[in-house]
């Protein structure tokens, strides 16, 4: 193997160490919206308030971002509505967005095992930018949405057009469901 082949390799598995060490140490902002019950808080009729996670323009952590939303009053198309709000991107200058633009939640759905399902359109892998950090700040992103917002989800799958995928741009294995405690 030449010296720079092992060289590129380095740089790669650091890239990745760094990453999850970002992923590991960044814990408050999930545990915080776990405790204000961000799903509890009605503000009118199909008003409500959420938490929405983004990266940090910094790619260190996430930020959360708060807004009011008219949802639905059954839980899938809060979830959706709530998905969807994150899909459009931050509206405070802090954060990034993390889903792909021009991306549409084709539905989400619940087991009674608490496990979520998040079904995106082609676009949430045609446009994604790629890089392990852009994929592991798009998969935490949804799960700490969705977590934040319904505490009792545990795990979350993402599907595109219905299909279980491997992976998001070719990083970070997407063929299991992510675990909400790997994420807090």
């Amino acid at each position: 193997m030449s010296l720079a082949r092992v060289k590129w390799i380095a740089v790669i598995l650091l890239i990745v160490v760094i990453a999850l060490l970002v992923a590991l140490c960044d814990r408050q902002p999930a545990d915080r919206v776990a405790r204000e019950g961000a799903v509890d808080e009605e503000l009118g009729p199909g008003v409500q308030s959420v938490a929405l996670f983004f990266a940090d323009r910094s790619a260190t952590g996430m930020v959360e971002e708060r807004r009011e939303i008219v949802v639905g009053e059954d839980r899938v198309s809060r979830a959706k509505r709530i998905l969807e709000e994150l899909a459009r991107g931050p509206h405070e200058s802090g954060g990034v967005r993390t889903i792909p633009a021009a991306t549409s939640i084709n539905s989400v759905f619940f087991d009674d095992a608490g496990g979520a399902y998040v079904d995106f359109s082609d676009e949430f892998l045609a446009n994604h930018p790629g890089g392990s950090t852009g994929e592991l700040f798009t998969s935490r992103s949804v799960v700490l949405t969705l977590s934040g917002n319904f505490p009792d989800v545990e795990t979350v799958q993402f599907l595109v057009e219905g299909d279980e995928i491997e992976t998001i741009a070719g990083h970070l294995d997407a063929s299991a469901p992510f675990d909400v405690a790997q994420y807090r």
